[in-house]
C-alpha cells in the first residue's frame, strides 16, 4: 500500500540537514526513511533498501504524521517500551488519563489507528503494565459534592485537632445496614477451579448506628436497633456521655442525615457536653467511620456464610464487642488522614 506523506519544502530541507548531521544510525535511518517515502517510494522499497522490517516505514510515516519532526526525532526515553517511542508513549498515556477504556482491546484499536503500530491484547496489557497502568474498578463519587466546602471543613476541623485537650473527646458518627447476604470478592483460587459461595434468599438487613473515636480506635460504641433514628441516636450519644465520665466536651462528627437534625434531639444536647458538627454535604471521603465499615465488611460479612439472620447478626455485634482484636490493623486504617474532592490529602 502506497504511503502519501505531504511534506512542505522546508520540512525536506530540515530532514536533509539532519540526514547530513546526525551521527546516531537509528535517527539517519529516520529521516531517510521520511525522505524516501516523500519522493514516491515504496513501503517495499524503502524496507528493502534501509533494511528495516515494512511495519517499521509504515510506523515511521504514521508518526511523522502525527507529532512532528522535532518530537519524531526523539531518543532520550528511559527504559524499553516496545514498539512505540518515547513520544508516543507519553502520547498514549495522554489518552489514557483522559478517557477511559474497559478493556486492552480498544487500547490497542487506538494505537494503531493513532500510530499504526499493530499489538496483541496480551501485548497491550503488558504494555499498560509497564507504563505504570493496571485494570481496576473506577470509584463512584458524589456529582454534587463541592470542593470549596471540603476545604473550608478540613481547616475547620485542623484547627479543633490542633487545639484538642485531655477534656475533649471527638467521635465519627454513621449508620450502616449489613444486608444478610454474602457477596462475591476476590480471593486466591487455584486456577480452572470455582470457589462457590452460597447466599440466601433473603434481603433481611441488621440496622448499627455507632461511633468510633477520633484518637482510638477500640473505642468504638455502637447500637443494634430496629431502625437508625433519633431515638437511638440519643442512646448512642448517652454511651458516648457514661464511657467518658470526665470529658467536659464531647464532640460528634457526622453527615446530615434528618436524624442527626431531629427537633427533639437537639433539645435534649442543649443539656449535654455534646456538641454535634456536621460535614458538607456529599462528603463520605471525610467520614472516618466510613473506614470502619468498609473493614467490617471485608472482615465479616463478604468472607462468611450465615445461614440465618440471627448469626449474622451476632458475628456482626461480636466484631465490635472483640474490636480490640483488630486494634493493630485498625490503627493502620483508621488515622487521620483523608482525601479531599479534588485528590488533595489532608492530615489532622
Amino acid at each position: 500500500m502506497k504511503i502519501q506523506l505531504s511534506i512542505s519544502p522546508k520540512e525536506i530541507e530540515e530532514l536533509q540537514q539532519w540526514q547530513r548531521q546526525t551521527s546516531e544510525k537509528s535517527v539517519y535511518i529516520k529521516v531517510t526513511c521520511i525522505l524516501m517515502l516523500s519522493k514516491g517510494l515504496s513501503p517495499e522499497d524503502v524496507s528493502k533498501h534501509l533494511n528495516i522490517h515494512l511495519s517499521t516505514v509504515y510506523r515511521y510515516s504514521k508518526s511523522y504524521s502525527t507529532v512532528g519532526l522535532p518530537d519524531f526525532l526523539a531518543t532520550n526515553y528511559d527504559g524499553y517500551w516496545g514498539n512505540l517511542s518515547s513520544v508516543e508513549i507519553s502520547l498514549l498515556r495522554s489518552e489514557l488519563k483522559r478517557t477511559i477504556y474497559t478493556d486492552a482491546k480498544s487500547v490497542g484499536a487506538w494505537i494503531k489507528d493513532r500510530f499504526g503500530v499493530q499489538y496483541t491484547t496480551a501485548g497491550v496489557v503488558d504494555l499498560l503494565n509497564r507504563i505504570g497502568f493496571t485494570y481496576k474498578k473506577t470509584k463512584e463519587v458524589p456529582c454534587e459534592r463541592n470542593i470549596e466546602k471540603q476545604q473550608s471543613f478540613a481547616r475547620e476541623m485542623s484547627a479543633i485537632f490542633k487545639n484538642q485537650d485531655e477534656n475533649t473527646v471527638i467521635y465519627y458518627a454513621d449508620g450502616v445496614h449489613p444486608t444478610h447476604n454474602c457477596r462475591s470478592t476476590y480471593g486466591w483460587i487455584e486456577k480452572g477451579e470455582e470457589f462457590e459461595q452460597p447466599t440466601v434468599s433473603g434481603r433481611d438487613r441488621v440496622n448499627i448506628n455507632g461511633l468510633v473515636n477520633a484518637r482510638d480506635v477500640t473505642d468504638v460504641l455502637t447500637i443494634d436497633c430496629e431502625s437508625i433514628n433519633a431515638q437511638s441516636t440519643k442512646e448512642l450519644y448517652q454511651l458516648a456521655l457514661e464511657k467518658n465520665p470526665k470529658a467536659k466536651k464531647v464532640m460528634i462528627i457526622s453527615d446530615n442525615a434528618k436524624y442527626y437534625k431531629n427537633k427533639e434531639l437537639k433539645e435534649w444536647l442543649k443539656g449535654t457536653i455534646i456538641t454535634q458538627i456536621f460535614l458538607p454535604p456529599y462528603s463520605p471521603n471525610l467520614n472516618l467511620i466510613e473506614r470502619l465499615w468498609r473493614f467490617l465488611r471485608g472482615k465479616i460479612i463478604n468472607t462468611e456464610f450465615y445461614r440465618t439472620k440471627e448469626l449474622f447478626r451476632e458475628a456482626i455485634n461480636n466484631f465490635f464487642k472483640n474490636i480490640a482484636n483488630y486494634k493493630q490493623e485498625l490503627e493502620t486504617l483508621l488515622t487521620l488522614n483523608f482525601r479531599l474532592a479534588n485528590s488533595q490529602s489532608i492530615s489532622f
